[in-house]
């Protein structure tokens, strides 16, 4: 299941220098793109009980 979440201030700039796709591993600056005030929208990876356990690229996510 995933979810579309907003990261802002040291959390996305942390998640585009080091973060990854945990479906296909790739590298956050490949997909993700900060907005006008740094913050980025990314697509959240959640187990069966809701919990949030990583972030998909788009691609992995299902998004077009």
């Amino acid at each position: 299941m995933a979810k579309t979440e907003y990261l802002q201030g040291d959390d996305a700039q942390r998640f585009l220098k080091e973060g990854y796709c945990e479906a296909c591993l790739r590298p956050a600056g490949e997909w993700a793109r900060p907005d006008r005030f740094g913050g980025c929208l990314v697509h959240g990876d959640y187990d069966s009980r809701g919990n949030l356990t990583g972030f998909l690229c788009p691609h992995c996510a299902g998004a077009s």
